[in-house]
Order: structure tokens, then sequence, then C-alpha cells
């Protein structure tokens, strides 16, 4: 059998590397891009015996993690998307294996690959087949690793916990993708939320990790602290980073909005956000409903993208009622008892607020029985009467200060 040099090379690389605890030289080894791949593969024949080129690995783990990586870049280029899956998945749970024995962060950055590979591998695979199973394997993989990384007690600079914030975040990406990751998982995510602020954590995966969360409790309609956590994340994203900037504020536009804090157009403008964010917040502003509504629906496919708008269409309703009712009081200012409105002059204004000519009182006073009981209003229906009794304090507290639903 002729000697392959390629194959020869790259096995000595590898036993030197594993052998010197060398976790930045086996994440240049161990590759999983699209170029780098076929390149190797276009080195390795059908007719190599890979069993021959590992024996000399001393290690027995190392020989096989090095033999399932070769037959996977051997076998990438004519491969179904679902073997070449199962395959990458194999060689996460061997990587997992070796991680769970090695001491110190040192298998890191080869373990920050094989997350990565994980989830490009199961999008390659969902999009050839249109099931979720891929997504489910690799969160079970990203489990089963992230308990790993957080099971090291050490101190954080010599721990493995350094790389748990980056899995926590994959794993709350993937049950944001496709619901395929249960509760547990992303419960378990949520369990690395206290290494968020700290020192040796790397920033980006910070930065990742709030982001996704702050998705994910946007999602769970935990309004206020999906808000403090996309709000942490434009913070700390440095500002040369600017896609990634958009792409956050995107989110934290939402967040931000249903909290009643509108974003300065000049924000807006620095960030190049697309004109509907700036209708959005005028309608809001002017409490303009059914122009909101209809900037929704004409801007589908964008907010459906995002993940908002049935988040916007549904949370939004009673805040732009809520603006309405501040300017009929406002409007009646001058009354002798400003903070007592006729129901006629609130259904008339909600009337042309929702460009509904045909709501009745029923249906205004269910509105603001429902304001009332979520503390956006403060004050009283007298029904028989048809009369709204605003506090003359604070009728109108801060959005911000209402209603904060705390994560469980």
């Amino acid at each position: 059998m002729d000697s392959n040099p390629i194959l020869q090379a790259f096995v000595t690389s590898v036993n030197l590397a594993f052998a010197s605890n060398n976790g930045v030289a086996l994440s240049k080894l161990f590759v999983f891009d699209d170029y780098p791949i076929s390149t190797l593969a276009s080195r390795i024949h059908a007719s190599d015996d890979l069993d021959y080129y590992t024996a000399d690995i001393a290690d027995g783990m190392h020989a096989q993690i090095t033999l399932k990586y070769l037959d996977y870049v051997r076998d990438r280029p004519t491969a179904q998307a679902t073997s070449s899956h199962a395959q990458l998945c194999h060689i996460a749970e061997l990587f997992t294996a070796q991680l769970t024995l090695a001491s110190g962060p040192w298998l890191l950055p080869v373990m920050r690959s094989v997350a990565r590979a994980l989830c490009a591998s199961a999008q390659r695979a969902h999009a050839a087949t249109q099931d979720a199973t891929a997504f489910t394997q690799s969160a079970t993989r990203l489990l089963q690793l992230l308990i790993v990384l957080l099971g090291d007690s050490a101190p954080t600079a010599s721990s493995k916990r350094q790389g748990a914030l980056m899995v926590a975040a994959l794993l709350l990406r993937i049950s944001l993708r496709t619901n395929a990751a249960p509760g547990a998982y992303a419960g378990k995510a949520l369990e690395a939320q206290g290494l968020q602020t700290d020192p040796e954590v790397p920033m980006r995966d910070r930065v990742s990790f709030s982001y996704w969360l702050g998705r994910y409790y946007l999602t769970c309609y935990y309004i206020e602290a999906a808000r403090t956590q996309l709000d942490r994340a434009f913070a700390m994203c440095p500002p040369w980073h600017y896609h990634n900037k958009r792409v956050i504020l995107r989110h934290l536009f939402v967040a931000n909005l249903l909290r009643g804090r509108l974003p300065h157009p000049a924000l807006l403008q620095k960030y190049d956000l697309e004109p509907a964010y700036y209708q959005l917040v005028n309608c809001f502003r002017h409490g303009n409903l059914a122009r909101f509504q209809q900037t929704l629906a004409d801007n589908m496919e964008l907010f459906r993208s995002q993940g908002h708008f049935l988040l916007l269409l549904e949370r939004s309703k009673l805040l732009i009622f809520r603006n309405v009712l501040r300017k009929v009081r406002l409007l009646n200012q001058n009354a002798e008892r400003s903070n007592v409105l006729q129901y006629a002059d609130v259904l008339a204004a909600f009337r042309l607020a929702a460009a509904a000519p045909d709501m009745d009182l029923l249906e205004m006073e269910a509105i603001l029985a429902s304001m009332i009981s979520q503390k956006l209003v403060l004050g009283y229906l007298f029904h028989h009467q048809r009369l709204v009794n605003l506090s003359r304090k604070t009728a109108f507290p801060e959005i911000a200060h209402v209603g904060q639903t705390r994560p469980r």
C-alpha cells in the first residue's frame, strides 16, 4: 500500500497536539468549514486504510476521535446531509467524553469548532429534509457538553466553564429556531447566567448569550427581562461590529416599545433600520392604532422573520389605547373635574384611533377595564354613570414600571 503523506502528516500533528494539550493547534486541525473540509477530502483516497494511519496514536480515545473525523471528512463531499450530521454527532460525543477527562480549559478551542459545526450541520440537514430531528440531535449533544462545562468547579480562569455561555447561547438559538429543544434544554442554558459578569469569560460569548437569552425571553413574554438582556448585549457589542449591533437593535426596539421606551430617530438612522420602524414609533406616540396595525400588515414578512409580528400585534394594542386615553385627558384638563372622562368622549377617541366606527360601549369598557386591571391606568369605572374616574396624582404610571413579570 502506497503511503499517503498528507494523512501521515495530519495524524502526526494531531498526536503532537493531544500530547502537548494544545487545543489551539487541534482547532486548526479539526476544522469543519466547507473549503478546508473539501481540500482535505480531495487528498484522502478511497483506498486509504484510515485505521492503519491512526494506529500510531498511542491514546485510544485520541485515535478514535481522529479516525471518526477522517471518516467524516472523506464521506462529507458525497454523503447525504443527514448521514453527515449523524457522523458529526458521533464526533461531538467523543469530544465531550474527552473533555470530561481533560483537566483545565485547553480543549475549549476545538470544542467551540465542534459546537458551531453541530448547528450548521443541523441547518443543512433540516434544509434537505424539512425535519427537525437534526436540531434535536444537536441540542442533545450541546446539552451533554454544557453539563460537562458547568460541572467544572475550578476557578473560572482555569476552568472549562469559560466555554459554557457559548454552548448555552447555541442551545437557546436552536430552541428558538425550531422549537425542537425541550424546555429542559433551555432551562439548563439559563443556569449559565451567573457567568455573564465574569471577566474570565470571553466578551463575544457574553454578548452572544445576552442576545439569545433576550430573544428567548421575548418569546416567553418576559418583556422587561428581554429588554435588560438585549440592552446589555447592545451596550457590550463593540461599535465596529455594526451589523451585529443592528441585528440586536431590531429586537431591542420591540422590547423597548412594549415597555414604553421609544428610540430617538437618530439611533434608528444610525443603524439604517427599515422605514417601518420609524412608522411604528410615530403611530405608537400619536395613538394611531389603525395605522400601526396597517404598518405591521404591510411589513409582515419583515416582522415575522424576526419573530415579532404577533408579539407587536397583540401587546401594543392596549398601550396605544392608553396613549389615546391620555390625550383625551389632556383635552379635558380645563374642565372642572379634569380627571373624570365621559364614556362618549373616550368611545369617540377609541373609534377614531382604531378606525373602528362600529366599536360599542361594551368593547370600549372592556379595554378600559383591562388597562386598569394591568395597572397601565390608575382609576375606576362607573358603569351606570358611564364615567371614567382617573387618579388625580398619577393616572398614567410609567409603562416601564408596570407589570414587570420575572422569568421563573
